[in-house]
């Protein structure tokens, strides 16, 4: 047992005694006062956490069946659902990017009420697309249990605003009675006060009906003369609906109720808490961190460099690194110096960790420094320098993590060491190439002859590097299967009045299934002092080439970073490896085609806010479409390494959609591929879109990117 362990034990035995001595002579003293407080703090957090089950609306916030209330999702929780809302059918997404802000996303499908526009060409019933947003201003969690929450939220604030809506509401619940109740006003198809009561009688019992909540509200949608509302649901015959939500295994919600005294109304959802997810499977096929062979043996006669560097190379690549390079530096302190690339792990801290037990397992004990630089697509990004003794401390349990990352924290990669200051012990050269088969998909919504079409297909490709420096990517991919084989090329109500630089993206695929998505070179440089450049040339992706240069000044224990990057971009032709010389323009005359050479070029910058786990970037320059203006992103990164990003976009282009100019705006996600395997892995998955595919501030993708390598090369480092 452990002399600390002994001392709690100790004052946990003599606590307890004095307490039952105190007791029995009926004083009070300090100690007796400690265990009150103690009792006390306990009973305040047992209440602060105790909540009753969820209840969710059908347009998946936290509410009734067709009201909002104050409560809400924990953040990062995913959840998805679908609704029969007579006479609706209604979709539906949410999000949860912080505790105190809930994101929704409906999709309303007017039943029986075909589309004006594009009705009779195949879009079908009429559709709107509403985005929700509720601030929780108040929450018990806040230390005030006594007071109900309180939340501001705006129901489809962004497009047509058919259904839109203020609400103001507070939510207050009554754990001994397991009961809640809200009272709310709103403003819009809410119309006035509304309210609502739920009672989960079973929830302390461990019976199938746990999950079982009754419920019922007071509907204020104004359904009789609100300007957005279906023409066959104007009719009320009750403002009271009434029914019940089962919660399933804390995964699936399951609800049914009446609306509007006329009909009945039911919902299905699923959720997931994808931002806290430690991964659908435990990690079993991870090696544990290195613990045997140990060898320290000093170099000379015993163990020759050769055997160092073969020793060393073995072991990285048992912990997912592989290493390229080991020299050894005399100096005052000689230093082991290394080179590796990590191609497992996705966050710093487990590479750090890894690290250094292997070190302190095969450094020779007469080598007292030692120095790994790590690597990523070819530039070489931070290193650390650790000295032996602080590494026996650490495997022996007498430095802590926190304590080891300060005394060696991470540090601007220095250069190669030259072959004639330092003997090489080991040199290994980069893959040429490497193949990869992965399926890809595209998605396109609300096209004019139906609400949702998609492409599938295969892509195929080899990446690697030349002379170990020159990186490259050459991957080309074929469409199986597409349903937008007949989509016109533009936007028959809304057509772009700029030069078509992404509207026409559809062609791509119409003109042949199979396509070189990128054929190109990059080199990048790491100059020193947190300062990085590439340079790349050749076919980007399926619809532009050119040459791009990029610059950043990102230093490793900054939080922002500042760059620029310029590009000229070549529109490549439909099918093949050709160029197109003329872009085509709407023009009052109809569509012309203009001579166009694309050039890009933006100042950057970013900011990282680690409390919150929110990185931001502003880009400052021009566009593909000559129109110049700037670009704001914000994402969140969670404990599962789930980003989840937003960006808009202001340009002075004069875009134009439904009366109302334009301006690019749309949301990113990416994932990294390990929630779904049993092993770790630094793969990572993406999708985004935009809320219309239009030209306005559009860009053509120029590489790889340097800073959102850096970025996740240096994720979750703690030790500033």
């Amino acid at each position: 047992m452990r002399p600390s362990l002994r001392v709690l034990l100790f004052f946990l035995i003599v606590s307890s005694v004095l307490l039952c001595v105190e007791e029995r002579l009926g004083l009070d003293s300090a100690t007796s006062q400690l265990f009150q407080d103690l009792n006390t703090v306990k009973a305040i957090d047992r209440q602060l956490h105790d909540s009753l089950p969820l209840f969710i609306n059908y347009q998946l916030q936290g509410g009734y069946f067709t009201m909002p209330s104050a409560r809400t999702y924990e953040a990062g929780l995913l959840g998805v659902g679908y609704a029969w809302v007579p006479p609706y059918n209604l979709w539906s997404l949410g999000f949860q990017f912080f505790n105190k802000i809930e994101t929704t996303g409906n999709y309303w499908v007017y039943r029986k009420m075909l589309d004006p526009n594009f009705g009779r060409l195949g879009f079908g019933d009429y559709a709107e697309r509403a985005a929700n947003v509720k601030f929780i201003l108040l929450r018990k969690e806040d230390g005030f249990p006594y007071l109900p929450d309180f939340a501001l939220g705006w129901n489809d604030f962004f497009g047509s605003c058919r259904l839109s809506s203020f609400y103001a509401v507070m939510t207050k619940e009554f754990l001994p009675c397991n009961v809640e109740a809200t009272l709310g006003w709103g403003n819009g198809r809410i119309q006035g006060f509304y309210g609502g009561v739920a009672w989960t009688p079973w929830r302390n019992v461990n019976n199938p009906f746990k999950g079982l909540t009754f419920a019922a509200e007071y509907d204020a949608n104004d359904y009789r003369h609100h300007w957005g509302e279906h023409v066959k649901g104007r009719e009320v015959k009750s403002r009271i609906n009434a029914g019940a939500q089962f919660d399933l295994w804390d995964l699936f919600r399951f609800s049914a109720s009446t609306v509007r005294g006329s009909d009945w109304a039911a919902s299905a959802a699923f959720r997931y808490d994808i931002g806290g997810s430690k991964g659908l499977y435990p990690k079993t096929f991870d090696k544990p961190v290195y613990t045997a062979p140990i060898d320290t043996e000093p170099l000379g006669e015993l163990r020759s460099y050769q055997e160092l560097a073969q020793e060393m190379a073995f072991a990285f690549k048992t912990q997912g690194f592989d290493l390229y390079n080991a020299f050894l530096v005399p100096g005052k302190a000689d230093t082991l110096w290394m080179k590796i690339v990590n191609v497992r792990y996705r966050e710093e801290e487990e590479v750090r960790k890894r690290l250094e037990y292997v070190l302190a397992a095969l450094v020779p004990s007469d080598i007292p420094r030692a120095t790994v630089v790590i690597e990523a697509e070819g530039v070489a990004e931070h290193e650390y320098r650790f000295r032996r003794e602080d590494l026996a401390r650490y495997t022996e349990g007498a430095l802590g993590d926190n304590e080891f990352s300060v005394i060696a924290p991470l540090q601007e990669a220095s250069s190669t060491p030259s072959i004639y200051d330092a003997t090489l012990l080991y040199r290994r050269h980069k893959p040429i190439w490497l193949l990869t088969l992965r399926p890809w998909t595209r998605t396109f919504f609300g096209s004019s002859k139906g609400k949702f079409k998609y492409e599938v297909g295969l892509s195929l490709g080899s990446e690697g590097y030349f002379f170990d420096t020159i990186y490259y990517s050459l991957y080309g991919s074929y469409t199986a299967l597409s349903s937008t084989q007949k989509l016109l090329t533009h936007d028959i109500l809304n057509p772009s009045r700029l030069i078509n630089v992404r509207t026409d993206s559809l062609s791509y695929n119409q003109s042949s299934s199979f396509h070189v998505d990128q054929a190109f070179l990059q080199k990048s440089v790491n100059w020193g002092k947190g300062c990085f450049s590439r340079l790349a040339v050749g076919y980007f992706e399926t619809a532009y080439a050119g040459v791009s240069l990029e610059n950043i000044y990102y230093p490793v224990l900054f939080d922002w970073a500042i760059g620029f990057e310029a590009a000229t971009c070549f529109k490549r032709a439909y099918y093949g490896l050709g160029f197109q010389h003329k872009i085509r323009k709407l023009t009052e005359e109809g569509y012309k085609y203009f001579p166009y050479i694309g050039l890009q070029y933006f100042v950057d910058f970013y900011y990282q806010y680690r409390p919150l786990s929110l990185d931001f970037k502003i880009s400052a320059g021009q566009f593909l479409a000559r129109d110049k203006g700037i670009r704001c992103e914000a994402a969140r990164t969670f404990s599962s390494g789930l980003r989840v990003g937003l960006w808009y976009t202001l340009t002075n282009a004069k875009d134009v959609v439904n009366n109302h100019r334009y301006y690019d705006k749309g949301f990113s996600i990416t994932l990294p591929l390990d929630i779904f395997l049993n092993q770790s892995s630094r793969t990572r998955v993406g999708y985004s879109m935009s809320a219309w595919l239009r030209d306005c501030g559009a860009r053509a993708n120029t590489g790889k990117a340097l800073y959102p390598t850096l970025y996740w090369e240096r994720y979750n480092y703690s030790g500033e």
